[in-house]
């Protein structure tokens, strides 16, 4: 039978950890430390990459809809759309209770003189940048419920990917004007 005797320092003596008690004291601690680190590297490098940015600011000014011409249901609406903030977004859809339907749509040019239409399902609005719709660039293609005149104002709203949707008015002019 073997009996454990623990080593008490004589009265008056200061107790000292042995060798032992310290390595496993400073391993214990290594854990936590490290984990830190790491995580305060991974933010870092978040924060450089620009992923710690101020969230996107959307301003949407300048809202105009063409006219639908003759009996055509089908139409344009432009806006221009400002992203003061730190952080992309992109606008996804466009909604109004006076259109029946509305999709993104981006003019691009072949090369051989001819221009196209695409749908496409997003625009990107970069950071500190604006995009200005127009019939040459980009629009959104509404049809339309009922017959407007020029001068009528619209509520639109429009939809980001990052900003909470965006409410505007927007007014029915003539092509071209």
């Amino acid at each position: 039978m073997t009996t454990t005797h623990s080593v008490r320092p004589a009265a008056g003596e200061a107790w000292r950890p042995s060798r032992r008690r310290l390595r496993e004291g400073i391993l214990a601690a290594l854990a936590p430390v490290a984990a830190c680190a790491v995580a305060l590297g991974g933010l870092t490098a978040w924060t450089l990459a620009g992923g710690a940015g101020s969230p996107p600011r959307i301003e949407v000014g300048d809202p105009r809809i063409f006219l639908p011409y003759g009996d055509n249901e089908d139409t344009a609406a432009f806006f221009r759309i400002t992203n003061s903030g730190g952080a992309d977004d992109q606008l996804i859809g466009v909604t109004s209770p006076a259109i029946e339907s509305a999709m993104l749509s981006r003019h691009e040019s072949n090369g051989s003189g001819a221009d196209f239409m695409r749908m496409v399902d997003s625009v990107a609005i970069p950071a500190g940048d604006t995009l200005v719709m127009s019939p040459s660039t980009m629009d959104v293609m509404v049809k339309v419920k009922a017959r407007w005149r020029v001068g009528d104002t619209v509520p639109f709203v429009l939809h980001f990917r990052h900003s909470g949707p965006v409410d505007t008015v927007v007014v029915v002019a003539r092509p071209g004007s």
